[in-house]
Parts: C-alpha cells; sequence; structure tokens
C-alpha cells in the first residue's frame, strides 16, 4: 500500500490549524511543525521536578481547602433550602455536555477538564481515516443514543457501529454528591466479527488555569495541574493509567483509566516488534496544548500518530509486514507531558473498561470504585424507570387501549425519546460573531455576507436540536425543548431559562443561534456563524416561563411570594438527605416563591425584549395609507426572495415578489402570545399598570388578526402585501404560517365560525391532512414541494404537537359555543391526528433506529438531521395525551 497518501481523517487541514496554535515553539517534524521547544526546553532545564513539587503542594492544600464552586442562590435564606441549591447544583456540575461528540465530559465551568472518547477497528489500514469522535451525521450508526438518561444521575448510551461491527455500551454513573463521576465503556462484536480487533482512546485536558508566575526561563507556571501519576514508561503500561490533577475551580481529583476484568483479551500483533508497539499494553501520550484547544484531540491524536507511522521508514523492508494493532499504537517519542493526556488502549473481541474520575472531595462511602461501578449502574436505571413512570403515563395508541402486543417496544421508544433529549444538554463557553454593522437594505431582499466581530465570552447550558447535526442552542427550538420537561424536572427547565435570558444584551436582543467558542464553531457552515441584532425568532422562551409560572399560580396560588416557611424543614431535610437523588429537580413545584422571585428580577429583561421585537420588526403602517385601526403589524426582518430564516420555518413560501410593504401573520401571533405572556407574568407579579399596557396591545393585534390577516374567500389567515397599484392583498399559503393564530390560541373562543374554517382546512387531505400528521404546506399550493422543499410539505412534530394542543383546548373552551356536529369535527380530528403522528414515528424509529427531523407527509419517511431529539420530542406529550375527548 502506498503510505504516503494515506490521509488520517482531517489532518491535512489540520497540519496548518496546529501550527498556528502551536508557532511560537517552531518545533519541526517530516510532515508537520509543531510547538514543542518549549517543552523540549522544560525538559532539558529540569522543570518538570519544579512541576511536580509545585503540582503536589498544591495537591496537598486542595485536600483541605473548599473551593466555592457555585455562589449561593440569595434567594433563599433558610439554610436548608440553600443546603438543597448547592447539591442540586453539584447534581448536574457534570455531565456528557459536549453532545457533538459521541461521549465528551465536562463541568459547567468556562474552562477546566474536558474528557472525550475515541475509537476505530484495528481490523485494516483504512479504517483509522473513519475514527469516532465527534457524532456525524453521516456516520454509518444502526443506532447511537442515550437509551436510559438523567443528567441528575447519569445513565446508558447505545451505539450500534456498522463501520467497527461492533454494539458499544456507555454507562455514565456519578457520585451522590455530583463530585465525582465515572464511565463503563464496553464493546460486543457483531455477528461473524467476534475476533475482529478495536481501539479506545481517552483523554483528558485541562484548561483555564491562570498564569501564576513566570519563571527564570522567562515559562509560564499554572496554577493547576493534570499529570502523569504512573511512573514514566515509553514503553508502555500494564493494568491502570492514573492522571492526578488540580485546579481552583474543582480542588484536587484524579482520573484513572482501568483495563477491565481479566477476561477481556488483546491481539498478540507481530511478537519480534519493540514492546512500545505492544497492543497488549495501554500507551500514553501527553502535550501541552493552549486553551480552546482541548477539543481538537482527534486530530492531535490523527498527527501524533503519523509522526510515529512516519518515523518508521527506513526502519523496515515493507510496513505492510506490520499489521494494523501494532502500527497504530501511539508513541511517546518525545518524552512530553502537558494538559492534554491521550490514552490508548487496543482489544480483541468483546472488552469493557472503565475511567473513573474522582474528585478528593467526595467522602469514600461515595467513592466509585470498579467494584461498585455495576451496581451504580443497575441503581441508575431502577432510578430513571422510576422517575419515568412517574412523570409520563402513557395513554397507548388505538383508543388509549394498553393491549397492543408492541406495549413495551412503545414505552422503550419513549423512554429513548426523553433520555435523548436529555442527553443533548450542552454546556457552551465562549465567544461568537456578531455583525453590528451591515444594515439591510429595506428595498432589496438579497442575501447579504455578515461580517462578525468576536463578542463576549458568554455561557450558555442549553438543549440541542440534533447531537449529529445541529449541536448548538437555537432560541425559538428551545422552547419546544422544555415543554416535555416542565415537570420532569421544572428546576431544570428553569436552570436552561436563566442561561438563555442571561444572553439578553442592552438592546434586548439575542442572538437566535448561539455558536460559543471555537468546537461548536467548528460544527457549523461559515455561512451560518456570524449573527446580525436585525434578525430574531419567535420567543418561545417567554412561553414557556409563563407556562411555568401559571402552573404553579393555579397549583399553589395562595403560597405565591411567601417566604419559605419552618414547617417546610423536614420536608428539605429530606430533599437534601444525599441518598434521596430523586426529590431533586422539583424543588421550585414545592417552593413556588423561587420562581415568582427570579420572574420579578427577569422581567424587566424581557419587557425590553418585547420592545425591541415590536421596534426592530414593526411593519409599514402609514406608508402605504393603511386604514388600519391600529399599528400593531408585523414584518420578518432579512428575509430574501426564497427564505425567512428569522421566522423559523426557513423556505416557507410568502409575498412574491418581496415587497417592504409585507406583513407576517405568523410575527403578529408571536407577539400577540408574547404579549399575553407577559400580562400573565404582570399580574402574577402585580404589576396591574403592564396588565393593562399588554391588554392593550393584546386586544390590538387580536383585531389586526381579523381584519387585517383574515382571507373571507380563502377562510384562513394569511401574510399580507401590495399590488401594483399599491393595495393591499392577502398571500395565502396554506400551512402552518396559517395556523399560528391558531395554535397561539388568539382566535377568540367564541368565534366557532373561523375554528371551523381552520379545523376544515386542517382536515382536508387536499390541503394539510395526511396519515403521518399536518404537512407543512398545503397539497393544493403551487409551491407544494419545491426548491428546497424544508418546510413546503413535510411533517414536522412540533406544530403537529401545537395543532393538537390546539384542537383539544378549543374544543374543551369553545365547545359550549358549538354545534353538536362541530364537536364532532373536534373528537375526530384529534383522535386520528394523535394516532397518526404517534405511530409514525414509532414506526420509523424501528425501522431506522433514530428519531428524524421531519417526515415525509405522503409516505412517512424519515427525513432531515438523524437523532433528532429537539423538538420531535414533542412527541412524548402526545403520548401523555389522552386518546379522546369526552
Amino acid at each position: 500500500m502506498d503510505y504516503e497518501s494515506v490521509r488520517l481523517g482531517r489532518n491535512d487541514k489540520f497540519r496548518v490549524d496546529l501550527h498556528k496554535f502551536l508557532q511560537p515553539y517552531s518545533y519541526k517534524t517530516t510532515n508537520c511543525v509543531f510547538s514543542f521547544n518549549l517543552l523540549l526546553v522544560m525538559m532539558k532545564c529540569h522543570i518538570f521536578q519544579i512541576v511536580s513539587v509545585l503540582f503536589y503542594v498544591l495537591f496537598s492544600i486542595a485536600q483541605n481547602v473548599e473551593f466555592d464552586l457555585f455562589d449561593q442562590d440569595p434567594l433563599n435564606q433558610d439554610q436548608l433550602a440553600n443546603d438543597y441549591t448547592v447539591q442540586a447544583e453539584n447534581s448536574l456540575l457534570w455531565g456528557p455536555y459536549r453532545s457533538a461528540l459521541y461521549l465528551g465530559i465536562r463541568p459547567r465551568l468556562p474552562r477546566s477538564l474536558l474528557s472525550g472518547l475515541m475509537w476505530f477497528s484495528m481490523d485494516d489500514y483504512r479504517s483509522i481515516g473513519s475514527i469516532r469522535h465527534f457524532y456525524e451525521q453521516n456516520d454509518n450508526m444502526a443506532k447511537a443514543n442515550w437509551v436510559s438518561y438523567d443528567p441528575r444521575y447519569g445513565g446508558t448510551q447505545v451505539i450500534q457501529d456498522n463501520d467497527c461491527h461492533t454494539n458499544i455500551t456507555i454507562d455514565f454513573v456519578k457520585s451522590k454528591d455530583g463530585l465525582s463521576w465515572a464511565v463503563k465503556i464496553k464493546s460486543e462484536p457483531h455477528k461473524g466479527f467476534e475476533q475482529s480487533k478495536i481501539s479506545f482512546v481517552w483523554y483528558s485536558g485541562l484548561e483555564g488555569e491562570k498564569e501564576a508566575s513566570i519563571d527564570d526561563l522567562g515559562e509560564i507556571e499554572r496554577t493547576g495541574i493534570l499529570k502523569l501519576e504512573n511512573q514514566k514508561n515509553v514503553l508502555g503500561y500494564k493494568g491502570s493509567v492514573k492522571l492526578s490533577g488540580v485546579s481552583e475551580e474543582l480542588g484536587a481529583f484524579q482520573v484513572e483509566i482501568n483495563d477491565g476484568p481479566k477476561t477481556n483479551r488483546h491481539p498478540l500483533g507481530k511478537s519480534d516488534l519493540p514492546l512500545e508497539f505492544s497492543p497488549a499494553l495501554a500507551h500514553h501520550y501527553s502535550l501541552r496544548v493552549p486553551d480552546d484547544n482541548v477539543w481538537q484531540a482527534r486530530d492531535i491524536f490523527m498527527t501524533m500518530l503519523q509522526e510515529s507511522v512516519q518515523s518508521l521508514k527506513g526502519t523496515t523492508d515493507s510496513m505492510e509486514d506490520i499489521p494494523p494493532e501494532n502500527l497504530y499504537i501511539i508513541r511517546d517519542l518525545n518524552d512530553f507531558e502537558g494538559n492534554l493526556h491521550l490514552v490508548q488502549k487496543v482489544y480483541q473481541g468483546s472488552c469493557e473498561f472503565d475511567v473513573i474520575y474522582h474528585n478528593e472531595k467526595t467522602p469514600d462511602t461515595e467513592k466509585i470504585t470498579s467494584k461498585n461501578i455495576h451496581e451504580k449502574i443497575e441503581a441508575n436505571h431502577n432510578l430513571f424507570d422510576e422517575k419515568f413512570s412517574e412523570y409520563f403515563e402513557l395513554q397507548y395508541p388505538y383508543n388509549g387501549t394498553q393491549n397492543d402486543s408492541g406495549t413495551a417496544n412503545y414505552k422503550a421508544f419513549a423512554k429513548e425519546i426523553l433520555s435523548g433529549l436529555l442527553g443533548g444538554l450542552t454546556y457552551m463557553y465562549g465567544d461568537h460573531l456578531v455583525d453590528r454593522k451591515t444594515i439591510f437594505d429595506e428595498d432589496t431582499f438579497e442575501s447579504y455576507e455578515l461580517n462578525g466581530s468576536p463578542e463576549g465570552p458568554h455561557q450558555l447550558f442549553t438543549l440541542v436540536p440534533s447531537r449529529p447535526f445541529f449541536p448548538r442552542g437555537f432560541y425559538w427550538d428551545e422552547g419546544f425543548h422544555l415543554m416535555p420537561l416542565k415537570e420532569y424536572d421544572s428546576d431544570l427547565v428553569l436552570d436552561i431559562i436563566k442561561s438563555w435570558f442571561n444572553l439578553i444584551d442592552s438592546e434586548g436582543w439575542i442572538a437566535r443561534e448561539q455558536i460559543l467558542g471555537p468546537e461548536a464553531r467548528s460544527r457549523v457552515p461559515t455561512q451560518f456563524q456570524v449573527q446580525s441584532p436585525q434578525i430574531v425568532n419567535p420567543p418561545t422562551l417567554t412561553l414557556m416561563l409563563t407556562m411555568l409560572l401559571e402552573h404553579l399560580s393555579e397549583e399553589r396560588f395562595g403560597d405565591v411570594m411567601k417566604p419559605i416557611d419552618i414547617d417546610r424543614d423536614n420536608e428539605l431535610s429530606d430533599v437534601t438527605d444525599s441518598t434521596n437523588t430523586t426529590k431533586f429537580g422539583s424543588y421550585i413545584l414545592k417552593h413556588p416563591d423561587v420562581l415568582f422571585k427570579y420572574a420579578e428580577e427577569v422581567y424587566p429583561k424581557l419587557k425590553l425584549h418585547f420592545q425591541m421585537l415590536r421596534k426592530t420588526q414593526q411593519g409599514h403602517f402609514e406608508e402605504f395609507d393603511r386604514n388600519y385601526d391600529n399599528s400593531e403589524v408585523f414584518r420578518w426582518r432579512g428575509r430574501t426572495e426564497t427564505h425567512c430564516l428569522a421566522s423559523g420555518i426557513d423556505d416557507y413560501p410568502r409575498a412574491s415578489p418581496a415587497d417592504v410593504a409585507e406583513l407576517n401573520v405568523d410575527l403578529i401571533s408571536w407577539i400577540g402570545i408574547m404579549a399575553k405572556s407577559l400580562r400573565l407574568m404582570a399580574g402574577i407579579l402585580n404589576k396591574y399598570d403592564d396588565v393593562v399596557y399588554f391588554q392593550d396591545i393584546e386586544e390590538k393585534i387580536s383585531k389586526n388578526l381579523d381584519k387585517v390577516h383574515w382571507s373571507k374567500s380563502e377562510g384562513i389567515y394569511c401574510d399580507v402585501s401590495v399590488d401594483e397599484d399599491d393595495e393591499n392583498v392577502h398571500v395565502c399559503h396554506k400551512g402552518y404560517v396559517s395556523l399560528l393564530p391558531f395554535v397561539t390560541k388568539l382566535i377568540p373562543k367564541d368565534d366557532v365560525d373561523k375554528l371551523e374554517k381552520v379545523l376544515n382546512i386542517i382536515t382536508d387531505p387536499e390541503e394539510l391532512w395526511s396519515p403521518f400528521g399536518i404537512r407543512s404546506l398545503s397539497k393544493s399550493d403551487s409551491n407544494y414541494k419545491t426548491g428546497e422543499d424544508y418546510w413546503r410539505s413535510p411533517v414536522w412534530i412540533n406544530m403537529n404537537y401545537l395543532v393538537l394542543k390546539g384542537i383539544e383546548d378549543y374544543y374543551y373552551e369553545s365547545r359550549q359555543f358549538m354545534s353538536l356536529a362541530l364537536q364532532k369535527k373536534f373528537q375526530v380530528a384529534y383522535h386520528d391526528l394523535r394516532i397518526n403522528v404517534v405511530d409514525n414515528v414509532y414506526r420509523q424509529w424501528v425501522k431506522t433506529g433514530f428519531v428524524w427531523e421531519q417526515y415525509n407527509d405522503e409516505s412517512g419517511d424519515a427525513k432531515g438531521a438523524k437523532n433528532f431529539l429537539g423538538w420531535t420530542s414533542t412527541v412524548l406529550l402526545m403520548m401523555k395525551m389522552p386518546g379522546n375527548l369526552e
């Protein structure tokens, strides 16, 4: 084979990147330039001995010093409440929060310890080129998802890798204090591949340590250290490889990567090679990388591996005589040690091993070991099953009966949806790119090339739409993401809402996509990385916060704004018991004063956000002599002839040609529902002047929905534009845009004429009804299935949930005004739509192994991004809803 032509992944591009971030040291090899001079000087001058002394001094100090992981929540005066807050936050300190990876673990700290897993087949010379690290859309996987997972204590991810011919099970567990964790990695080869060989690479890198001092060599010493604890051996290691570390935020800790049980087998390889090529040993490599570069561990590993392969040239007659299990072992050629550590292991056949992170503050009684990890994994499964059953009482298909033979699989499907949604929980930190200078030309609708400048750094705790395709934060998606979690873990919902609303700037703007830091940007095409303050997004998170407030005010309105009572001490004592992990997540349900105080705190920012939306998206009113009673009309800014990204439904057809006179029915609906949400919030917070203010806006919007956007001839709500004579004309593309007043419940409950006309379009097979859900655009529309066909026919589950919920709510709120025939229409539509959507998503999951972004309206086939457990998870809410309307 031609080894010169072997491409190790994206290594050519990375060679340039690696040179840039390691440029100051200029250490040259055959194929790439590294910045290793510093490490060579350190080695020669025995600075490792100095660092070692510093490390052990800090390690000893750290064992006796308690660092504050989080600021205490000032909302709670009671000590037990504070204790609970700390414990609950610790329960979410660690997690697989680098969700763009198959497994990437980090704490919710800006720069800290980042860890991750990689693997590749060693059965041939080519598989190294498709090493697994980042979860990619096109990876040949039969399944890759968390199937039982709660972020407060851990769970299980199942990966069925068709290219590596193995099923990998990853169990993640945490100590009861939340400060320590462990991972069990098991590989079971597919039938016919029982003797296959596989290599796993674990890495951990410590970032973000403060610069403590500059030594007499002019080099920076750091306050935090991560170093190899084993006696250094460049040939390899038997048994466990251990790392010891200390940092200001984490204190002292250890990371142990063991070799697993004695049943594990290692390939023999070629026996006459030096020991450093042995696949029976663990191999370690370390080097120093700058902050914000540990995420490139895959490319660093590949580059070091290529250096190892290249160094063999001329030392052997033919490298084809060296089996892959010997050839593709990373060798410690330079004897470096830095803040990034890679540990490689090679196995043959079935295997398993553990990675255990132990924080010195975790009591010995809670310490995770290779002996008790199985017990903790089983406990996690039981906890998840118990909590799932408590909050998700599934109403099975086919008239709600539970006699279907697929009941067990149906429940497993529901658990996987919840687990996968929570498995997309992500912590991001870093700057993002914003263009505040480019002003969109009002008279043209061309695409603009935005030129962003870094702003931040910011941090965000968020759920993501799809780990393999959209591993970043989306503003309007997030409200849907949180809906299934409202009761399951209301504290987590509030935590995420807080994180998002912290990003509202002084003008009231929040970027619709959150792409924070270089790791997040590496997964986003360049043209989508820059955000503009002129582009907004539907405010679903405000709606979500209001839903929480309404829920609590209905449940315990008498307790609102009252301080925590001493009588609750026993209850809090029970909750703060470290063995009672199932209690975490329901604090605000028991103590609504916490939520209401936060609402009071964030309310001014939300009001500013609302005012920004109304101001920046104001539609032209006087310019076209429109004879409307008020000016509450709006237009999405930043749209082109073919796309309106701000609306969230990108290629949905609008007026053509585009015109500045356009008024958008979906936007006025979103602003209307936000006005309603803030009115309710103002009422709960006793801000009565604001109640009047928002109610006035809400009423004006309701009038304009009727006068401006309702088309009598089409019997539906429509966008508005102007003709050649600047006269108003309705632009009616029946579909999700038309349904926004219905799904946001802005149609008066007694206006049954409009409700019936909307329902007729929903249930008409020639319009929106399909056997698999409500299609995004009418089958009769000239744009149906044209162009990109992203929102021009497919079935989207979040919108179907809103339609189903709208049918249910209007049925109960409006049936006193309905005829018996119309009531029957609502009942049939509800029953059939719920079954159609749930059954198809379930069938496609069984067929493909994944939940998807959208579904074909004619065949039901899955489309778009896979593992789309963002808003497609709203199907879980549909599974909870009753089978019939009574």
